[in-house]
């Protein structure tokens, strides 16, 4: 080889290096194309990836999903504080009155508009006043029965105290269920749960007989539809799913003395390792294919002003302006959730 063909050669291969060097590879330049996710483990896993992770996917085949499972938000938080100096999650979905909790200990970033537009669409009920991660699902807590050993449904939370004994399962405090069905005594009997909720404790602890358990397992639909109770509270979206799954035999009613939503959020995880792109999935979560799709899979009521459901779906959530709607400051429940949980181990389980 002649050295005027050698030193051509030699050319092309350094450009040929250099290129690879300073394009095509996403990890090279700093960049991820995998976003770990950080959600509830079980039916919400099953049906979030079918609904919103798999579409994103497909719509942004460079980015691949990592899900990282848990059983509540507490199991979340501790694991975000485990590793809070050097995080592996991006994003985490969380509830509200957790998410607050990270919050106030820096453990989540304010969201950027620029980045995420659909933020714009959320409705005021599920925003973060301080810009922080906005509501990405809307649930509601709901009466159950079993329909095959009840005539009468339940119509009201009031209702649970003309049950017979040992026929209710009710997932007693710290448990989210729990601490609503207390504001929902509360509203009933017109007491101000923020200033006393000692009034409506007295009175829930009349239903000690009534409660078979107050820690139904596996889970309190299945109890009911086991037949081991015949009357539950529980969360709407997984109420209409085992509704459908137990051909009838659950049935749930959301109570028309008021309703409590439970609010999971979509939070930015601070000093993420992929932070860029945890912004493009957050921004997917809130946009109307997502809500949309995630609320006829699962029952979830949209969080954005402009999704639209079938009819037949929305006939089965209650929607961000529904009038029963009883206001609830999570942050302010956070603090007070200790306190409301020793009150009842004191007066209902222990009554």
């Amino acid at each position: 080889m002649s050295f005027n063909k050698l030193a051509t050669a030699v050319t092309a291969i350094g450009a040929l290096v250099a290129l690879s060097a300073c394009g095509g590879s996403s990890e090279s330049d700093g960049a991820s194309s995998e976003i770990t996710v950080m959600g509830y483990a079980a039916l919400f896993e099953d049906q979030y990836k079918a609904a919103v992770i798999e579409k994103f996917e497909e719509e942004h085949p460079d980015l691949s999903i990592n899900y990282i499972p848990a059983q509540n938000s507490a199991e979340m938080l501790g694991k975000l504080r485990s590793e809070a100096s050097n995080p592996s999650i991006d994003v985490a979905i969380l509830d509200t009155s957790v998410a607050s909790t990270g919050i106030s200990e820096s453990l989540f970033e304010k969201l950027d508009e620029e980045k995420i537009p659909n933020l714009a669409n959320v409705v005021e009920l599920g925003r973060n006043a301080d810009g922080y991660g906005p509501a990405v699902t809307f649930d509601n807590l709901t009466l159950l029965y079993n329909t095959e050993n009840v005539d009468t449904p339940p119509k009201e939370t009031t209702d649970l105290f003309d049950a017979p004994d040992d026929s209710v399962a009710i997932p007693a405090p710290p448990d989210i269920q729990g601490l609503a069905l207390t504001i929902l005594t509360a509203e009933s009997m017109g007491v101000d749960f923020e200033q006393d909720v000692t009034p409506a404790v007295e009175e829930l602890s009349k239903l000690t007989p009534k409660v078979t358990t107050w820690e139904p397992q596996p889970d309190v639909y299945q109890n009911v539809i086991s037949g081991q109770s015949d009357y539950a509270i529980g969360w709407n979206a997984r109420s209409q799913f085992y509704a459908d799954d137990s051909d009838g035999v659950l049935g749930t009613v959301a109570p028309e003395n008021g309703v409590v939503f439970q609010i999971n959020t979509i939070n930015a995880v601070k000093d993420s390792p992929a932070a860029d792109q945890a912004s493009e999935f957050i921004d997917y979560a809130l946009s109307k294919e997502a809500q949309e799709a995630f609320a006829q899979q699962l029952f979830y009521a949209p969080t954005v002003e402009n999704a639209e459901i079938p009819q037949d779906v929305s006939d089965r959530v209650v929607k961000a302006d529904d009038p029963r709607i009883v206001d609830v400051d999570w942050t302010w429940m956070a603090d007070e959730r200790d306190g409301w949980t020793d009150q009842w181990r004191r007066q209902v389980i222990g009554g």
